[in-house]
């Protein structure tokens, strides 16, 4: 039987290995099997890993399957749908191995509809995790992409790219391409839907006019903002401002959304597909900051969600967080994707 006086011993032994260890389980674990011993280790067994929180970015979908790269390394990787790590190199050593996978499991091509979710700054899959299952259970989707991106460690430019790049990894039997942002996630794609991503890109004097004449896909549909910073963020401002170490933590996209936000917003147009916006907030003066001037969610301010051109705009009592646990916000979401609007009670066809 094992002795409690044992622990010291155990204790001591686990302390002395520790610093051995880290150089490979660090890597492993946050930048991908990088060791030339875990990456032998991947040729011959399946590993487990959290889906992409840091340093992951996806690049392709296929039914439950995705890619990732590794915006640290540039190394990718291919997951299954419990983010089991089924392959490692290089994106056609991942491609080709998918190719595989699908004749040795018999899974048919991609048709139908798709929506895509984009979760919020420095956050991950997890929060909109809640959204992706609801959704999948109301079955009005064939498939639904929930995005894992590293929002601190890239551009809103950056991150506009994968999501280019994701789409278009998507094949031409998926007709219709609806899209969800929650936070940053709605920035990233009102970047990508506001004119050509590059770096010098700025918008013109008339976006309203200027969104007519732009279309990234012609396969895209409705676009829903959940709880989006349209007008810069009053927090990251406040919170980060110029102070180097927490600029530093927050990264790229956390200095555009504060105290770089009017080089940003040049760059950020009015989407070219029908959009609607929901806030948060309590419907009052207060909201549920006291650092931020009106009502607001926690996080942004609730009339700096509202951007012109939007189809409609609704607010419900619910924190910034909140909301991505909410199956009202679900509701309502997903209606507008459906209807183009909050409030129609038909149910159009895709």
């Amino acid at each position: 039987m094992f002795s409690i006086y044992r622990f010291p011993v155990v204790l001591f032994f686990v302390s002395f290995l520790v610093p051995f260890l880290i150089p490979f389980f660090v890597p492993a674990v946050m930048l991908g099997q990088e060791s030339g011993m875990f990456q032998k280790l991947d040729e011959k067994i399946p590993i487990k890993t959290i889906g992409g929180v840091w340093f992951w970015c996806d690049v392709l979908f296929f039914h439950d399957w995705h890619i990732q790269e590794n915006v640290k390394t540039d190394a990718f990787r291919l997951l299954d749908g419990n983010t089991i790590q089924r392959a490692y190199g290089t994106f056609e050593d991942c491609r080709r191995r998918l190719d595989e996978i699908q004749a040795e499991e018999g899974l048919l091509p991609m048709a139908g509809t798709a929506v895509v979710i984009m979760h919020g700054f420095g956050s991950n899959t997890m929060t909109t995790r809640h959204l992706a299952i609801w959704l999948k259970e109301q079955k009005e989707y064939d498939y639904v992409f929930n995005v894992a991106y590293p929002s601190t460690l890239q551009s809103v430019l950056e991150h506009a790219l994968s999501l280019d790049r994701i789409i278009k990894n998507l094949p031409p039997t998926i007709k219709r391409i609806d899209l969800i942002g929650h936070s940053l996630g709605s920035i990233v794609i009102r970047r990508y839907l506001s004119g050509p991503l590059e770096p010098d890109w700025q918008v013109s004097e008339n976006p309203l006019e200027a969104r007519k004449n732009f279309t990234p896909d012609s396969r895209i549909g409705r676009f829903v903002m959940l709880g989006p910073p349209n007008h810069g963020s009053i927090l990251a401002t406040k919170l980060i401002g110029k102070d180097p170490v927490r600029r530093f933590i927050t990264g790229k996209s956390g200095d555009e959304l504060g105290t770089d936000w009017d080089k940003l917003q040049k760059t950020l147009g009015i989407p070219c597909c029908p959009f609607a916006v929901i806030s948060g907030g309590r419907g009052d003066n207060r909201g549920f900051s006291l650092l931020i001037p009106g009502d607001d969610d926690g996080i942004v301010s609730t009339e700096g969600t509202q951007l012109d051109g939007a189809e409609e705009w609704v607010r419900f009592d619910v924190g910034h967080g909140e909301m991505l646990m909410t199956e009202e916000v679900f509701t309502a979401c997903l209606q507008f994707l459906k209807t183009g609007s909050f409030h129609k009670i038909k149910n159009e066809p895709f």
